[in-house]
């Protein structure tokens, strides 16, 4: 069996052989050149042949040290990869991920394929609800939460921010003569999503963007009722009234041409997206790679979202 003080020898040989130099490989291992020439002089005198041919200004392997560099070279990738392999084995339990079901249905499912991609050997098992997760009696690893952050003592990262905005098809907008004129909400049939926060009244939310657009909250208490706001969405996506789109879940459905946002209002909510966890847990290998993810995916959507704000138009 190689002794340690050979196998760092081995790998400070590797790295001067690839770079044939002995200032390119202190540089790249952090050492002094003075500490790679030693290394490498005293791994000379135990294997007992020259690794390198040394001249004035270069170096050059003699044809020992190429054999044994191209043993380190397979030997290094096969390393890599049994590396990698354990990494992944990391990641073969379930993870069971509760979100709300506008979440589930206008962002996430969307991209799970990137995730498969990332981690194959995870198996994911997402439930849709709107209620706060118990994580001491849920069988739930992570949770996605619309909510104030400061309301729970969990673990917690932020996914994004969120706005609010009137939306509906171009046919209503048209019909209503919607476009930039909030006063004619009064004679639209108005889509509330019940509960669209913990402890939020039926007609929360639509209250909540009247008073920031500067319009009579009272005015707005009224019309149909859905337990889930992507059911809103879909009502108000065939013509049927205007539904309060929070900003990410509709976008894409703005940038397709199935919603327009006739009011270019925007407020931004009280509520954010979080990704929260039992605090005992967060640093389990599957569900820290869960938080990354999602927190990569949030960055990755943040141009796309501004995008799609930047290319609105208003008749």
């Amino acid at each position: 069996m190689l002794s340690s003080t050979i196998l760092s020898s081995m790998f400070c040989f590797a790295s001067a052989a690839r770079h044939l130099s002995f200032t390119k490989a202190a540089e790249e291992l952090h050492l002094t050149q003075s500490a790679v020439s030693h290394r490498i002089k005293k791994l000379e005198d135990q294997l007992g042949f020259k690794l390198f041919l040394r001249f004035n200004r270069r170096l050059q392997l003699t044809e020992q040290g190429q054999g044994l560099l191209a043993v380190l070279d397979s030997s290094l990738g096969e390393l890599d990869g049994a590396i990698r392999d354990l990494r992944q084995q990391e990641f073969t339990s379930n993870v069971n991920v509760a979100v709300p079901h506008s979440f589930a249905r206008c962002w996430l499912a969307e991209r799970l394929g990137d995730l498969h991609s990332q981690y194959p050997k995870l198996t994911l098992s997402v439930r849709a609800q709107s209620r706060a997760t118990d994580f001491l009696t849920e069988k739930v690893d992570v949770a996605v939460y619309y909510d104030r952050p400061e309301r729970h003592h969990l673990h917690q990262q932020l996914l994004f921010d969120e706005l609010l905005v009137p939306v509906c098809s171009k046919e209503y907008a048209d019909e209503h003569n919607l476009w930039q004129n909030p006063d004619a909400l009064g004679s639209c049939l108005l889509l509330h999503d019940e509960r669209a926060w913990p402890g939020a009244d039926t007609h929360d939310e639509w209250r909540y963007w009247a008073s920031q657009a500067g319009l009579d909250p009272l005015a707005v208490a009224r019309g149909f009722v859905f337990n889930r706001s992507d059911l809103g969405y879909r009502a108000a996506m065939s013509g049927q009234g205007v539904a309060i789109g929070r900003w990410r879940m509709v976008a894409p459905q703005v940038a397709h041409g199935n919603l327009v946002v006739p009011i270019n209002t925007f407020v931004k909510a009280e509520q954010a997206y979080i990704t929260v966890c039992h605090p005992d847990r967060k640093e389990v290998p599957a569900i820290k790679a869960m938080f990354d993810w999602l927190h990569e995916q949030s960055q990755q959507s943040e141009a796309v979202m501004t995008a799609y704000k930047q290319q609105l138009s208003f008749d």
